[in-house]
């Protein structure tokens, strides 16, 4: 399959095992190879349909970049900035059509040309598709590029408030990369903590009459403030949680097969966004609720909400769970990247709980209960049977 097919898939839908293999090879080859993906996140983030760029005609759009930066010539200064633009798309010609689409936009105005934030920094995209790197301590009033304040940052958290002079829905995107967490405020008072490897579109403010509605990829925890008035709705792949006052968590992470929503406290409604006022399932407090998003199908089941909750304390917690669904949540937790070469480790259970521990004492400790080798290369990690 076509790597730019492959990618709209990973972006929009669900990859099969063999196709999630050959995605995640042709990731980890280059650092060019992330920065696309990385980019073309970023697009469908912004709003648009990516599904669309995957009919561009790649030699046509390169095309299109080379004839707009000869217009640029008759300028030294523009000549001197566009450079760096052909010597960067030129590492990618041949490898994917909308590539080229995203550079052409930026050849156009060259001015406004600035490099991607780095794919471990926690970044905030305004309304306008402004990208703010955020830090996880000190504090901060964040402002768009007319100088109008947005929000407040302390420490780790994004604070909103309902008092800002905003009478239309204007969104921001919360992006958060492996091994970090990060923690919002909305302006009616709900909060949610990002887990590692997520993003969330909100409204900067809520509008009266409206629902309030996020869009969530990853995983949050919602402590929801009440407001009989207008429900308070989770947005993620095909699925809608509708609440009005609870607290709950959503892992919607598009390499999963599932979504999974626990319900802590209160009541929530989960529904097919097709369908979320006819065909609503009610969820009961100490439940999960799993989605496939294959079959569009939902069952429900009672579980230690504590396990599926920790992260927020930066806890992991395992209770009989497989290698296999172990292995997302290390590389998650701990940024890195795991290779598993030893298959008979996947349908293994392990029960154990971790909160300051390395990755080398994790890996360490996992190894004793169920033997296997383990090499450790930077943020690479290679499983292998265990020697004799």
């Amino acid at each position: 399959m076509e790597i730019t097919k492959l990618i709209i898939k990973k972006l929009t839908s669900q990859l099969s095992e063999a196709e999630e293999k050959e995605f995640d090879s042709w990731l980890r080859s280059s650092h060019e190879n992330e920065e696309i993906f990385n980019r073309i996140s970023l697009i469908q983030e912004s709003g648009k349909d990516i599904r669309e760029l995957g009919t561009l005609n790649e030699i046509a759009a390169w095309d299109r970049v080379l004839q707009k930066v000869d217009t640029n010539k008759t300028s030294r200064k523009r000549t001197f900035r566009a450079r760096p633009i052909l010597r960067y798309a030129a590492i990618f010609i041949g490898l994917l059509g909308f590539a080229f689409w995203y550079l052409f936009h930026s050849v156009q105005t060259p001015e406004k040309i600035m490099p991607p934030p780095d794919k471990n920094a926690i970044t905030l995209q305004l309304e306008n598709g402004e990208i703010k790197v955020l830090s996880e301590d000190g504090s901060s009033q964040i402002k768009d590029k007319e100088g109008n304040l947005v929000v407040t940052k302390k420490g780790s958290n994004l604070a909103y408030s309902d008092s800002t002079s905003v009478e239309k829905l204007v969104y921001n995107t919360l992006t958060v990369p492996y091994a970090k967490r990060f923690g919002i405020q909305l302006s009616d008072g709900t909060k949610i903590h990002l887990n590692s490897g997520s993003s969330i579109k909100y409204p900067v403010k809520f509008i009266k009459g409206a629902n309030r509605e996020v869009f969530l990829s990853g995983e949050a925890f919602f402590e929801v403030t009440e407001d009989a008035e207008r429900p308070f709705m989770v947005s993620s792949d095909n699925l809608v949680v509708t609440v009005l006052g609870t607290t709950f968590n959503v892992k919607a992470y598009p390499e999963d097969k599932e979504i999974n929503t626990v319900l802590v406290s209160g009541s929530v409604g989960l529904s097919n966004k097709d369908n979320i006022t006819t065909d609503s399932t009610l969820l009961k407090p100490g439940h999960m609720a799993s989605w496939d998003k294959t079959s569009n199908t939902m069952a429900m089941e009672a579980v230690d909400t504590d396990l599926h909750t920790s992260w927020i304390h930066g806890r992991l917690i395992l209770k009989r769970t497989p290698f296999k669904q172990i292995i997302p949540k290390l590389q998650r937790h701990y940024n890195i990247s795991i290779t598993n070469n030893y298959p008979i480790l996947n349908n293994q259970v392990f029960t154990a709980s971790y909160d300051i521990e390395t990755i080398e004492e994790v890996m360490g400790s996992l190894s004793e209960i169920i033997p296997f080798y383990f090499e450790v290369d930077g943020n690479e990690i290679t499983i292998n049977k265990p020697e004799n």
